[in-house]
């Protein structure tokens, strides 16, 4: 019996510390490159439009480079469809198995496409594309191994964590990134994938750092005033408000959702990619915090040197572009511009607590955990803001009230019961991809083979195909079946299991239970009335 749970476990363990090790080292490198590349793009950026600036026929000339760039935008998403849009929600339908896509293209499009939008200016982020790219590198990881399209998804996992982590160097945010706000789930196996291909990512992208002398954190903070008990219905506060600004982004983009499909036979793709590509360049020659990444512009909000007026404007202005780019399919990340929101609309608040006596000295504090709760209160995902805070900051004194204000939010966001945004975006791209196409139900009743994927494994720990469930379970030496109710049975040799699920291909689905259950038995399928 020990001998057969070691075996167990070194088949389980071992394919995902090899797996997570290379993936990681991989991601780690190569995002590192990325981030380089996109700060030089942006600071190149800054400058070209700082010269044109000085003459008017140099403006004209900016501004049919952007509509050139934006047609080159366009032929590179007729080339790698898989590009567009932000990274995250892709990466998201890729690893719960919604959408389908090619690594390498997929690697290349996002790569350069992501730089023509830093070059000219697009309120876009690094940390979004970095996630599809550790996606796209886990395929490759994955695909050496017999199995590729079952050991895919648990490395590219741990590649879309290990892209986050680096991009915004928090490796435990990168960690429940991909656990919290991905798969929505803590599996063992899921667990020890990620969090070894973190590791991984993080090591080198540390060590590639102090080579050559750069930071490897986010933002630079010099350390911030810590809250007491007394600032807590401050923080209460705060807490309350942002989730009521969270309720407006999420509606603005239901609307704006609403209002494109109205336009969608004016507004083609290429006019859309030209409208973003030319607004994005006039602010850039006249106001310039409401586009870029917005990482600057979070640094200088926080020094409380920003009027209200000011600040509602990059609010709006900087929330109209967000729906802009979204509905453009622009290839770039839009993390670190939600976070640019949050924090024009967190700066606003901390304004408003002042004015009611909250000490000057917390403003920063507050901005920077107002930001971290208005991201989590979109993403739905309360422990990735609250470790994203902890480790951006260093402020672990401050857990209690980071709790406060983030799980304030948390609640009161779901009491709002609105779609979350990353949510909306994939079921725009699942929608787009399955046009045309009648989803099917049914149950398909299959055997575990010897040596298959999902001996020795729990449920719960099994990546099933998208939009399905184990219904029933029958042992090899019994004849009553079994609920699985929890996930925590384990499969073993000759167990019948029964599995319902909604699909569009019949022939992608059965390959997949092929991989999974193996070939030593064949897959019988019932249909559901």
């Amino acid at each position: 019996m020990k001998h057969y749970k070691y075996k167990e476990y070194i088949k389980n363990i071992f394919p995902c510390i090899c797996y997570g090790v290379t993936c990681g080292a991989l991601t780690g490198a190569l995002i590192f490159l990325f981030k380089l590349l996109a700060k030089q793009a942006e600071e190149a950026s800054r400058q070209l439009y700082f010269m044109a600036r000085q003459r008017p026929i140099c403006v004209a000339l900016m501004l049919l480079a952007l509509v050139a760039a934006a047609l080159l935008m366009y032929f590179i998403h007729k080339k790698a469809p898989e590009s567009r849009g932000g990274g995250i929600p892709r990466s998201e339908g890729v690893l719960r198995g919604v959408l389908s896509f090619r690594w390498l293209r997929t690697l290349l499009a996002t790569f350069f496409g992501s730089m023509l939008s830093f070059l000219f200016g697009l309120p876009l982020g690094s940390e979004g594309p970095a996630v599809l790219m550790g996606t796209s590198v886990g395929s490759m990881c994955g695909s050496v191994s017999k199995n590729r399209s079952i050991w895919s998804r648990y490395v590219m996992t741990g590649g879309a964590g290990a892209g986050f982590a680096v991009a915004t160097g928090a490796p435990l945010s990168g960690i429940l990134f991909a656990l919290e706000e991905i798969h929505k789930r803590f599996t063992p196996m899921l667990v020890i994938t990620v969090s070894i291909t973190v590791v991984s990512a993080s090591y080198v992208n540390q060590l590639l750092c102090e080579a050559f002398g750069i930071s490897a954190s986010l933002f630079h903070i010099q350390g911030f005033a810590e809250f007491s008990l007394s600032d807590a219905h401050f923080l209460l506060a705060l807490g309350v408000l942002v989730s009521l600004g969270v309720a407006l982004f999420d509606s603005s983009i239901s609307f704006f959702g609403d209002c494109t499909k109205k336009w969608s036979k004016i507004a083609t793709p290429s006019v859309k990619l030209i409208t973003v590509f030319v607004i994005s360049g006039i602010l850039a020659f006249c106001f310039d915090d409401a586009v870029y990444s917005g990482h600057h512009m979070i640094e200088s909000v926080m020094e409380n040197n920003k009027g209200v007026l000011i600040l509602l404007a990059l609010f709006a202005v900087r929330l109209l572009m967000m729906l802009l780019v979204t509905d453009s399919g622009v290839t770039g990340g839009i993390f670190i511009p939600t976070l640019a929101i949050g924090a024009a609309f967190a700066a606003i608040v901390s304004k408003l607590l002042l004015l009611m006596g909250m000490d000057e000295s917390l403003f920063p504090a507050t901005v920077f955990l107002g930001m971290c709760a208005f991201i989590g209160g979109t993403l739905r995902a309360p422990l990735t803001a609250s470790v994203l805070f902890i480790e951006l900051t260093g402020q672990y004194t401050n857990l209690l009230f980071v709790a406060l204000v983030i799980f304030t939010v948390s609640f009161l966001t779901e009491m709002f019961n609105r779609t979350p945004f990353y949510d909306r975006a994939l079921e725009n791209m699942e929608h787009a991809q399955n046009e045309g196409k009648q989803p099917s139900i049914a149950c398909f009743e299959m055997k575990v083979s010897h040596n298959s994927f999902v001996v020795g494994k729990a449920v719960r720990d099994v990546m099933w195909p998208s939009a399905s469930v184990v219904i029933s379970i029958t042992r090899a030496d019994e004849s009553q079946r079994d609920m699985d109710n929890d996930g925590e049975k384990k499969l073993y040799v000759g167990d019948t299991v029964v599995l319902r699920a909604r699909f569009f291909d019949e022939d992608e689905i059965r390959a997949t239970l092929r991989g999974l259950m193996g070939a030593d038995h064949p897959i019988e399928r019932t249909e559901i009335n």
